[in-house]
């Protein structure tokens, strides 16, 4: 399969201020079954940067070229699309291109909070101009917009300048990496079906994530649960406008001790998992466009 979110490359980083890797070579086995991976790095707000993941000095550049390097040290098998999610801490458009160069490809203008660029779902606040400037920036060298963890204003601010830059002729990519649906499921990081009809009106893909909150409140059930976030968002969307993401968050605990909410899809033995899954209600041929196909077109790069 092809986990769509995982913050592959903020592990490596924490890996290497730790100076420790032995967590990391538990994951080579874990991930076996895993081709390709949107390998993320995610940045908080400077206290919970420091408090949840012990980083205190906050470079982009200087932590992407690392953890990007230990990635292809590390994982040289896999398939990758390098990401970055919330831009907080990226200077300018000008370091946008040099990371560009480095070899990102994908971008979530916001985490939860407020920044310069736009907000996520703590604030109502909607795309900046130094947004608008960012992701025009961004489509132009080819960078694939990500739009899990906006709040609506932020979200529709994006979803129109998107479709004004396809009508000049631009070829936007879009995605949701780890979202799922919000009339199953009412929670702010979800969407509701005018939001994801937006994202199939550019072509985008939604990732559906495992992530417990996001797919139950009580988080009972979760694998049925499951299943009918990707039967819904398919039904709404099409077959080829899906696929599958972890954000499997379990290193907060094996790392830093931190307690974490439930995720059903964990990384050892996922494509048997999800195979035993889908095949309650797929056949092999939708199966595998769920599993990897849909979303290899975003590592052609």
């Amino acid at each position: 399969m092809i986990d769509t979110h995982y913050d592959l490359l903020t592990i490596l980083y924490c890996c290497y201020m730790k100076n420790d890797f032995t967590y990391i070579n538990k994951l080579k086995s874990d991930l076996k079954d895993v081709k390709g991976i949107i390998a993320n790095l995610y940045f908080m707000d400077k206290k919970e940067m420091k408090e949840e993941l012990e980083i205190e000095n906050i470079d982009v550049f200087e932590m992407f070229k690392i953890s990007t390097n230990l990635f292809k040290q590390h994982f040289k098998d896999k398939k990758v699309v390098f990401s970055i999610e919330g831009c907080d801490y990226i200077k300018d458009t000008n370091e946008l291109e040099d990371l560009y160069k480095l070899g990102l490809r994908n971008i979530l203008l916001v985490w939860n909070n407020e920044n310069k660029y736009g907000s996520g779902n703590k604030t109502n606040k909607g795309l900046t101009e130094l947004g608008k400037q960012f992701i025009e920036k961004a489509v132009s060298l080819g960078i694939c917009i990500d739009l899990s963890h906006m709040n609506k204003n932020t979200f529709w601010d994006t979803i129109r300048l998107l479709n004004k830059l396809k009508s000049e002729g631009k070829h936007p990519k879009v995605m949701a990496s780890h979202s799922n649906s919000y009339s199953l499921c009412p929670h702010p990081r979800n969407l509701d079906d005018e939001q994801l009809e937006a994202i199939k009106a550019l072509n985008g893909i939604v990732g559906i994530v495992g992530h417990g909150p996001f797919i139950n409140k009580d988080e009972k059930d979760l694998e049925k649960n499951y299943l009918e976030h990707i039967k819904y968002i398919e039904q709404k969307l099409g077959i080829s406008h899906i696929a599958i993401a972890t954000d499997n968050i379990n290193f907060s605990t094996e790392l830093f001790g931190l307690e974490v909410d439930i995720s059903l899809l964990n990384h050892h033995n996922i494509k048997k998992q999800l195979t035993n899954l889908l095949s309650n209600y797929y056949n092999k041929e939708e199966q595998e466009k769920i599993l990897f196909k849909n979303i290899e077109k975003f590592f052609e790069v």
